[in-house]
């Protein structure tokens, strides 16, 4: 009797071990090996590029993988969040990388996707690419943010000048209307707002979901609270695995995942458009090598741009941009 219960005692435990390692790791130092749920306060905004979130949620990846997710809506700024401790986990966009610069406490685990920026203007605008920008008034949300930042480092790569520019900010769900209305020329925000306005007879003229120099890097990341990251030693694997399932269910389903976070109201829209940029973009958690080029390119866009809040020299540049990539990036990718 006593053997026969080690021997059902020994069963369970390799399968319980068998299920955990179902999250991707194949190396006998899986992260989830000492089977304890993690809790994860996992905070998103409600965007399309979001995806990998809702789908690891709703499909049990985080779970799957030794993660106790508690999803939320972020209402108020990211760093209040996770001082107080209300945030552990979210999307990380480029807007991020001054405030990380300047002693934001929140770490890069992995890669998350490509694409997720665009800009449109009106037909009578005359504006096809940022090359034609000069003169005109472009809509954006805040000064200094990412989607105006890749715009200016686009012109400065053209030879064009960004502060020839007229920054206007607007909401962006106001920006298409301000520009049917001649308030502003143009306007570049994260998706779907530019694809939207395209869909209405508007002019795409930015994207870095499909132009050179753009397309080749990543828009997001996954973002740890370090915090969490002290407290759970684990929890980074853990997350990373989980969210590179969703990336690989999102590139083969794109409009099965479309339907299934519209049907649970994570975003809202048409199901076709938010199909459509599922389908665009290109979901790659666990390319440890995009993530870091793509880390030093943001950072390249930023000087680029002029938003860069010291003085670096053109010689100092590659050097300066390794150690804060390093000092702002631990990852956690398989």
């Amino acid at each position: 009797m006593k053997k026969k219960l080690v021997l059902i005692a020994v069963i369970t435990m390799l399968i319980a071990m068998m299920a955990l390692t179902g999250c991707g790791s194949n190396e006998d130092t899986d992260s989830t090996a000492s089977g304890d749920m993690i809790p994860c306060k996992i905070g998103y905004w409600g965007g399309t590029c979001e995806a990998p979130i809702y789908i690891a949620n709703e499909l049990g990846y985080f779970k799957e993988c030794g993660v106790n997710p508690e999803l939320f809506v972020i209402s108020e700024d990211t760093t209040t969040l996770m001082a107080k401790g209300e945030l552990d986990c979210y999307e990380l966009t480029p807007d991020q990388f001054m405030p990380i610069k300047n002693g934001m406490k929140v770490k890069i685990i992995d890669s998350l996707h490509k694409g997720c920026i665009q800009g449109a203007a009106t037909v009578e605008s005359g504006i096809k690419s940022v090359k034609d920008l000069e003169g005109k008034k472009v809509g954006i949300t805040n000064q200094g943010e990412i989607c105006q930042i890749q715009v200016a480092s686009q012109m400065v790569k053209e030879g064009c000048d960004p502060d020839k520019v007229e920054w206007l900010n607007y909401p962006n769900a106001e920006k298409q209307l301000a520009m049917e209305k001649g308030e502003i020329d143009a306007f570049v925000s994260y998706d779907p707002f530019a694809e939207m306005a395209v869909n209405d007879g508007h002019v795409k003229f930015f994207s870095n979901t499909f132009d050179d120099g753009l397309k080749e890097y990543l828009c997001c990341f996954i973002g740890l609270n370090e915090t969490a990251m002290e407290k759970y030693p684990e929890l980074a694997e853990r997350l990373s695995a989980a969210f590179k399932m969703a990336c690989d269910y999102l590139e083969k389903e794109p409009k099965a995942a479309a339907e299934l976070i519209m049907e649970k109201e994570y975003i809202t829209g048409d199901s076709a458009l938010n199909a459509k940029l599922i389908d665009d973009y290109t979901w790659i958690a666990g390319d440890e090598e995009v993530l870091y080029d793509s880390a030093e390119e943001i950072w390249r866009q930023i000087y680029r741009a002029g938003a860069l809040d010291e003085e670096i020299s053109e010689s100092e540049l590659d050097s300066w941009i390794g150690e804060m990539v390093n000092k702002m990036v631990v990852y956690k990718g398989k």
